[in-house]
């Protein structure tokens, strides 16, 4: 059975109004990542409490853990 570690990144919305994200960045974020041997399982938008804005975003990766 393949065993696997996890890792949680968290990303939070600028600007002003707390509605800017960013893609390029987040992209190369993503990439880094991948060339460390994580893969994106997941992503979860979670939304504050006023007007359903997104207050931030994580993303959940995985990858096989190296004995």
């Amino acid at each position: 059975m393949a065993n696997y570690e996890y890792k949680v990144i968290e990303v939070k919305p600028g600007g002003f109004w707390g509605t800017i994200l960013e893609p390029e960045k987040i992209e190369t974020s993503l990439n880094a990542l991948a060339t460390e041997g994580w893969e994106l399982v997941n992503s979860i938008d979670i939304n504050g409490a006023s007007y359903g804005q997104t207050s931030k975003v994580m993303f959940i990766f995985k990858r096989l853990r190296e004995f």
